[in-house]
């Protein structure tokens, strides 16, 4: 073949594979090419099998090639903006960033590589910067309904559901396709329904379903919806189709049950496990439901029978041994957690409950082993800390006040109006009217803390809660204050993670009635907790008898200990207390036909610490 001819050859096969690659048949157009790479890659070709890499998601070798298609053609946008796709792929995105501003800076008109550069600086936590590129792409393509949804997503995640609403309403004048206006209507259910406009929210998504029935989680979220707008037999009715479809899902049982616990239908409480199909995942399911009750013997006889048929059940190993604790026998529980500890050392959990064991079963010294096990492999697991801190204080150790530190580590603030009141009883008048429709009309879940009261659904900053985010201001003054004021100390769990960058991994409202009250407990999913006070009965003004105060230090395990609560702080309306939450905490019951409302928060470092 002469050179020309095979120069032609070469275009021939660079043009069949271009044609293949656009009908998504990657694999084809590697055969098409394969004979000419026999002796290496032609320079010419590089670019063409690059991309086929790309479409065969093997993105390191993809990426590779870019990289030197770029110093070849070090003018050419296209390959600046696939290298970043390349990079983006591979969790490169740091690298991904300067590829995609390159193929900007070459093509300023280039709309998929604002899209890809927006979304990467989404990955990487940097909102406003992605919101930014999403933003100049709409300038260049006002209509462009990538750009439209992910624009309303960054907003999302912002906290911004009302600025969200509009890209989606404008993205839906300007699509056809069924599943990509499923898309758009479920995420314009999420923005409406974070601005409390709940039926519309519903609305929405019952409109996606018929859309695009395969879409996850679209269920759910119509029995949330259903649920916050009190129409909970049609909840139920709902999660009983669900399980007629799905009898084996352990998700479906739970969240059915968990409805039924808390709308008080006994009755009905746990039966579908009975119907459905005994597998592994049912059955710990309803064991787990059956200890959150306390019935530890009938727990135990599900997690006997799990462990005749596997012996090696870790997660049943630990349940039968946490029912040992519930039947109140915590020499055995010891044991039996000693036991699968030998078998499967790695879980924070499994020494947790062994630590919870040994303390109920007078053996400090062993509780503290068990939780400085645990730490080893979980340092800021909040429960080791806890259950350490009571270790020591039964061994009357010194280190159990190092770590608390009851008297600095637990502060209140007595916040300042919110712009636009007078006075914060004004505030919290309007405030609490406001948290009291938010509430529902059920008892507690199983799991909360909350006895003889309700609380709020969802996160409860950042879901379009005008008051709330009014105090939410004000919160934030008082945690910079907080932060500000303690000193780091790297010997220190709580003081080594101080930082004054922070994201809240769970923010609600409690209310409790009549005799309402939390169990003692702690927050394991938080840095800082706290509880801002809304409204309190009168009887809390009494400094003798305490009713509804927050306690500090008296742990959920009935063990020995001297003086067991170690601070007490008065509920005052307008008044946040922050605490760390590792700390022991909880309330004194009150009798009073008033209600007391508070909001409740978990913050977490989320950046360099101090």
């Amino acid at each position: 073949m002469t050179a020309g001819n095979s120069a032609s050859g070469l275009h021939q096969a660079q043009a069949l594979a271009g044609q293949l690659l656009q009908n998504g048949n990657p694999a084809a157009a590697e055969d098409v090419i394969r004979p000419l790479l026999i002796h290496g890659i032609p320079d010419e070709l590089m670019p063409t099998l690059a991309m086929i890499r790309l479409q065969q998601r093997r993105f390191p070798e993809a990426a590779q090639m870019f990289e030197r298609a770029r110093a070849m053609y070090p003018h050419n946008a296209h390959f600046s903006f696939l290298h970043g796709t390349a990079l983006g792929g591979m969790g490169q995105l740091d690298k991904a960033v300067p590829a995609y501003r390159e193929a900007i800076k070459r093509e300023p008109n280039m709309g998929p590589a604002y899209l890809g550069l927006g979304n990467v600086q989404r990955k990487l936590g940097q909102l406003p910067a992605a919101q930014a590129t999403f933003r100049k792409l709409l300038r260049l393509a006002p209509n462009n309904v990538d750009g439209l949804l992910a624009l309303s997503s960054v907003l999302m995640e912002m906290g911004q559901p009302a600025n969200a609403e509009a890209p989606l309403r404008k993205a839906l004048l300007h699509v056809q396709d069924k599943k990509t206006q499923a898309v758009l209507h479920n995420n314009l259910s999420l923005s409406l329904g974070n601005q409390n406009r709940t039926d519309e929210a519903l609305e929405s998504v019952e409109r996606a379903h018929a859309l695009a029935p395969e879409l996850p989680n679209m269920d759910q979220r119509r029995i949330d919806l259903l649920f916050k707008l009190g129409r909970f037999e049609d909840c139920k009715q709902l999660y009983q189709k669900l399980l007629e479809r799905n009898p084996s899902d352990p998700d479906l049982h739970r969240a059915y049950n968990s409805l039924l616990y808390r709308l008080g239908r006994t009755e009905d409480y746990l039966a579908s496990y009975n119907r459905a199909p005994q597998t592994r995942d049912l059955l710990l399911g309803k064991a787990g439901m059956l200890s959150l009750q306390k019935r530890g013997a009938e727990a135990q006889e599900i997690y006997n029978s799990l462990l005749a048929r596997d012996p090696l059940d870790m997660t049943a190993a630990a349940g039968f041994a946490s029912c040992l604790m519930l039947m109140e026998r915590y020499g055995d529980a010891v044991t039996a957690f000693e036991g699968v500890i030998k078998r499967h050392g790695d879980s924070a959990s499994v020494f947790i409950g062994a630590a919870g064991a040994a303390l109920m079963a007078g053996d400090a010294q062993k509780a503290e082993y068990f939780c400085q096990a645990g730490l080893r492999l979980k340092p800021h697991d909040q429960a080791c800390l806890a259950l350490l801190g009571t270790a020591w204080r039964l061994q009357g150790d010194e280190q159990d006040e190092t770590l608390n530190c009851y008297d600095s580590l637990i502060r209140f603030f007595d916040l300042e109006p919110p712009d636009g009141f007078s006075s914060m009883e004004n505030f919290n008048a309007e405030l609490g009217t406001y948290l009291e429709c938010l509430h529902p009309k059920t008892e507690a879940y199983l799991e909360q803390s909350l006895h003889g009261g309700s609380q709020t659904e969802g996160h409860l900053f950042g879901a379009g809660h005008a008051l709330v985010e009014k105090l939410r201001v004000r919160i934030e003054e008082a945690i910079s204050y907080y932060v500000a004021d303690l000193a780091p100390d790297d010997r220190h769990p709580f003081l080594a993670r101080l930082s004054t960058n922070l994201r809240y991994s769970g923010a609600w409202s409690c209310l409790m009635r009549g005799q309402g009250f939390h169990v003692n407990h702690l927050h394991p999913e938080g840095w800082i907790s706290s509880s801002y006070y809304v409204a309190v009965p009168e009887v809390t003004k009494d400094q003798d008898a305490k009713q509804g105060w927050i306690k500090f230090g008296e742990p959920s395990l009935n063990v020995p200990l001297k003086n067991p609560v170690r601070r007490a702080i008065q509920p005052v309306p307008g008044r946040l207390v922050l605490f760390p939450s590792y700390m022991w905490h909880g309330t004194t019951p009150f009798h009073a036909p008033a209600v007391r409302t508070t909001i409740a928060f978990d913050a977490v470092p989320d950046g360099p610490t101090v």
